[in-house]
Parts: C-alpha cells; structure tokens; sequence
C-alpha cells in the first residue's frame, strides 16, 4: 500500500469515530509522535556524546577511532616509549685498585674513559648514570642494582686488562653473559659485545682477541638488560701498558665505545623524541 492509500483508508477510520472522541484520539496521537521524536533526538544526542571521535557513515555502519578495538572496547596495549638510559661502570675503586703497574691503576684508568665515554653520549642526548664517578670503592650487587632498579637499556663496564705471567698477553676483548631471558629480541650481552670489540679493535689498532663469554661475572649475570664488560688493553704488556698511559689513546677507547653505544641503540630501535630524548620501545 502507498503513502496515499494509507492517508485515505486512516482518514475513513477516524470519521467512523463518534465526534466526542475524535479530540481524544487526536490529543493522543500528537502525543505519541511528540514522545517518538524526543526519543530519536536522545539516541543522536547519545551517540554523538559517547562515540568521542566515532561517526556513522552514509549506509549506517560504525567507524570507530583509532583507539577503540573492533569490539567497542578501548585499546590498552600500546607500546609506550621509555627513555633510553645508559649505565657506565668504571670497574673497581677506592680500595680496590684492579690491575696496576708501579703507581698506573687501573681503577683511575677505568674511571678516566668512563667519563670522557659520559660526557661524548650526554652531548648526543643520551642520559648516563655512572655506578660511581670519583675514587671510591663501589660493591658489585649495588652497581647491578642501580642499572636494574633504573631499568637501564645498556650496562657498559670499562676495565684494563693483566696477565703477570706472561707480559707478552696483549690486546682487547669484550665479556658479555648470555641472558637467561632477553629483554630486547634485537639486542643481548653477545650481541653488545660484537659491536663493542670491533669498534674497539678499529679504533684502537689493538690486537683483537674476540668476545669471551664469562656468565660467572656479577655485573654481567645480574643485570637484566644487555650488559658487557670492555678489557681496553694489558697494563701487564710494556706495550700495551704505554697505550693506556695515554691521554689520546683513553679518549680513542671513549670514543669507540661511545660509537658502539649508538650503533647498538640503532640497531635496537632508539629514535630522539620532539623533546631531543633518546627512546626506545621495549618489545
């Protein structure tokens, strides 16, 4: 039946009713469309209210916001990006000399690369904490709780390297620890440990004497994220020993770790933010 048809057969309908109840069907039927079309408004008010950035299209179907999961439910699992910080471990200190030569320590060799290793990465923008930047003795469970309780993303420690028995040793070789659980899947203690030692090994034309695995070092089986230990050279070698003597060769070391530092962010995703931070995505 058409829209006209209609009209007419309602029309004949209503003069069948006895003139005293037309006004009543009359009020009630005014009062009907009035209640339908306030209901109406209130669904266009609601949804437009409680859709944030949800619209409907021409042919009725929802478009939901990039937030919001296909089933209405908002979406929560978003990677946040944290803050790159990198912890620098100048190994030994105070009390505890390391390796030494006549007065050459290596606890004040450590400590002079670690800082200039800190000062070429704060001036790229990456944040760096140092388990201790004077003379002092520090323990190995305090350092390893520092870079863990600040979540760091790299844990570098700098040594100098003796083997009295035999001072013909020399060279630079890099420790790492396989990780029990990997913190990042692009990046882990022997993964670190490559990037370290070649740069060393180029920088520094020191003899190359690899990676070296050694899971039963503290600051490298307890730290959660990748870790390595860098032997720049032998204070038990003459040669060697001259090297690390050496205000330019110390910055060089500085510099090869800083080098490998970015080139290992890089590789694990760390981008500058609007507010020139480091970040990086923890997978």
């Amino acid at each position: 039946m058409n829209t006209m048809g209609f009209l007419i057969k309602v029309r004949k309908l209503y003069l069948r009713i006895p003139p005293k109840m037309r006004i009543i069907v009359l009020v009630l039927g005014i009062a009907i469309l009035a209640a339908a079309g306030i209901g109406i408004k209130n669904q266009v008010m609601s949804r437009g209210s409680e859709g944030g950035n949800d619209y409907l299209t021409g042919d009725g179907n929802k478009v939901i916001d990039n937030n919001d999961n296909a089933d209405g439910t908002r979406n929560t699992d978003e990677a946040i990006p944290k803050e790159v910080i990198v912890v620098i471990d100048p190994g030994h200190g105070g009390e505890d000399l390391g390796a030494y030569n006549g007065t050459l320590y290596e606890k004040d060799i450590n400590l002079d690369i670690s800082l200039k290793l800190g000062k070429l990465l704060e001036e790229l923008g990456v944040n760096v904490v140092y388990t201790r930047k004077t003379d002092v003795f520090v323990d190995l469970d305090p350092r390893v709780d520092l870079a863990n309780k600040l979540d760091a993303t790299l844990f570098i420690s700098v040594h100098s390297n003796s083997m009295p028995d035999n001072s013909d040793y020399r060279g630079t070789e890099t420790l790492y620890c396989p990780p029990a659980n990997p913190k990042y899947s692009k990046m882990d203690g022997k993964k670190l440990a490559v990037i370290v030692q070649k740069e060393l090994v180029k920088t520094l034309g020191t003899v190359d004497n690899g990676i070296i695995e050694r899971p039963n070092l503290a600051v490298l089986r307890k730290t959660v994220m990748p870790a390595v230990i860098a032997e720049i050279a032998y204070i038990s070698n003459p040669s060697d020993r001259a090297k690390l003597s050496d205000d330019s060769f110390r910055k060089k070391a500085a510099q090869a770790l800083a080098n490998a530092v970015m080139k290992a962010l890089d590789e694990m995703g760390a981008v500058v933010d609007e507010n020139g931070t480091y970040t990086i995505i923890v997978d």
